[in-house]
């Protein structure tokens, strides 16, 4: 009795054992919500192509100042009142002695003007030789008066037979001998009178004044010695280097009527500094050099810029924007709508029921925000600007703000 009931409970645990060990059926699984995305219109604008270069500014005159006599330095930008060299004892010998030096009144560093003085040499030794050749003249000058007395009563004297043939030529021959002195005499004054004012080195140009390279006391040689450098700043320069594919690109538009020679016509750039965003300053292409460096296959290109604001000064690093197109109506659309992959760029389009498909595009210039589209995309169509990794092309969206 006890053994049959021990059986009868074995087959009850194994009864409960076997209904546990059914599994339920599997439940279905949940459709996948449609991906929501942020859209945009495919918009026209007209636009010109731009390519930007790299250059250094320039200063459109830059000039060595060099003396042109020679003598000990009295005045420089640098020299203060205290440090001035006087000349030893001013000549006062007449009343075009300059025995009352002009004072230099720039500094380094400062705008000048043209004829601002700048540098003073001893003008002593230029003042002496001025009124020796001018007392030279006189005398030539007295000397030519007598002769001119004595041809006169020669030649009267000779009418009457009173003197001889001789005599008169040689009248002649003294009046005219001291006419030529006194017109060497005469280029002698004016040579030691431009020597006297070569003393005074004054800026042969509008500009900004540079370091100054001698200081007074020094000794200077005429057409030798370098005092300082003088460059202009309004307007400037600005050299930069195109490559070789733009410049053949560029000519074949130029050829087909697209763009203008900068050759000929007025070709305006752009131009940004390292610490400046965008292009603000603007000016226009004023030289294209006549031959390709053939070590790097670039062309030297020149623009010129107003700068009445002295923002630019000359050796700056500038970056360079120039037209390539004439203007003409480009498809944009948002450049976060533009996505990469193994095939390229690409974008999104929302079709017919809000299904999208995958374009590949030729991008253009990018304008602000926005890029040009130069194939791929039609004035119009919708493109995905955000949730490209959600969606896959064929699959269905729901526009951002639409009622599902």
């Amino acid at each position: 009795m006890k053994h049959s009931s021990n059986l009868l409970f074995s087959l009850l645990l194994i009864a409960v054992a076997g209904c546990q060990s059914k599994s339920p059926p599997p439940a279905e699984a949940p459709a996948m919500p449609v991906p929501e995305v942020e859209t945009a219109d495919a918009t026209t604008r007209k636009i010109i192509d731009y390519r930007e270069y790299t250059g250094r500014t320039a200063a459109v005159n830059s000039v060595e100042i060099r003396a042109r006599v020679s003598g000990y330095l009295l005045q420089s930008p640098r020299s203060a009142d205290s440090d001035r060299v006087q000349p030893a004892e001013p000549a006062k010998t007449d009343a075009t002695s300059s025995s009352l030096i002009p004072e230099v009144n720039v500094n380094e560093g400062e705008l000048v003007k043209q004829g601002d003085l700048l540098f003073m040499i001893d003008p002593q030794p230029y003042e002496l030789a001025l009124q020796q050749s001018k007392g030279s003249l006189e005398a030539a000058e007295a000397r030519l008066k007598q002769a001119n007395k004595d041809l006169s009563r020669s030649d009267a004297l000779l009418d009457r037979n009173a003197t001889s043939a001789a005599e008169y030529d040689q009248a002649v021959a003294a009046v005219a001998e001291l006419r030529g002195q006194i017109e060497n005499l005469r280029a002698t004054v004016a040579r030691n009178q431009l020597d006297l004012d070569y003393t005074r080195v004054r800026s042969p140009i509008d500009g900004l004044l540079g370091r100054t390279l001698v200081t007074s006391g020094n000794l200077v040689a005429a057409d030798t010695t370098i005092l300082t450098t003088v460059v202009s700043v309004d307007p400037i320069y600005v050299d930069f280097n195109v490559d070789e594919q733009s410049v053949l690109d560029y000519r074949k538009r130029m050829l087909e009527g697209e763009v203008k020679d900068a050759r000929q016509t007025s070709i305006p750039i752009r131009l940004g500094l390292a610490n400046e965003d965008g292009f603000p300053h603007e000016g226009s292409i004023n030289f294209v050099n006549n031959i390709t460096d053939p070590s790097s296959g670039n062309t030297l290109v020149r623009g010129t810029f107003n700068n009445d604001t002295g923002i630019l000064s000359p050796g700056l690093f500038a970056r360079i924007q120039a037209p390539f197109t004439s203007e003409y109506e480009a498809v944009l659309v948002p450049t976060k709508a533009i996505g990469m992959d193994q095939q390229g760029r690409f974008v999104m389009v929302v079709g017919d029921g809000n299904k999208v498909q995958r374009r590949s595009i030729k991008m253009g210039d990018i304008v602000d925000d926005m890029t040009v589209i130069r194939e791929g995309v039609k004035p119009g169509e919708t493109v995905v600007t955000s949730g490209l990794q959600k969606i896959r092309p064929g699959s269905e969206v729901r526009l951002q703000g639409a009622k599902s």
